[in-house]
């Protein structure tokens, strides 16, 4: 599949990008080993191990989607509209994901994650999972441009909780 006169493969690059979601879920996994005991974990530790895997699994599985649809043989505006429409659903749930797991921190916990932050990042996937839907039931023209901002979305939301986790950790 290629985009318009474009020489890119789609397929290729959304191939290449489920690669590097998969090293990013990686060496999430990696940090996650190394940081001891999950008994050691504070709430907050938990709350973005848990989130910076699923936005790194999600970046792994959702690239695919078109990749499956292309075996199904679904014409093209179709399969750009369904794996819009895969990734709206998994974007909003991510966002509801992440909610809850802000709701659960106790109130000096959420100060830790930084209020403004966390409204800055919920907007961002909010944003992202409404303009994906709009794009999902109107023109498919844009479709492919789309998809692959929202997995950058996906996958940006999960480095941000790396680097987080890496660089804005508070002792147990």
């Amino acid at each position: 599949m290629r985009h318009g006169s474009c020489a890119i493969n789609i397929i290729d690059v959304l191939l290449a990008f489920s690669q590097l979601a998969l090293g990013l879920a990686g060496f999430a996994a990696i940090l996650v080993a190394l940081s001891g005991s999950p008994s050691q974990w504070t709430a907050v530790d938990a709350f973005r191990i848990k989130n910076m895997l699923a936005f790194s699994f999600a970046g792994i599985f959702l690239a695919l989607v078109p990749v499956l649809l292309t075996f199904f043989t679904v014409p093209e505006p179709e399969l750009w509209k369904t794996s819009l429409l895969v990734l709206a659903t998994f974007t909003f749930g991510g966002a509801l994901f992440a909610l809850a797991g802000v709701r659960r921190l106790s109130v000096p916990e959420r100060a830790v994650l930084r209020g403004p932050l966390v409204v800055i990042v919920l907007s961002i996937l909010l944003t992202a999972a409404s303009i994906e839907a709009i794009m999902a039931f109107g023109s498919a023209t844009a479709a492919p441009g789309v998809f692959f901002a929202g997995l950058l979305v996906m996958l940006g939301m999960a480095v941000y909780l790396v680097v987080r986790f890496l660089f804005a950790r508070t002792p147990a």
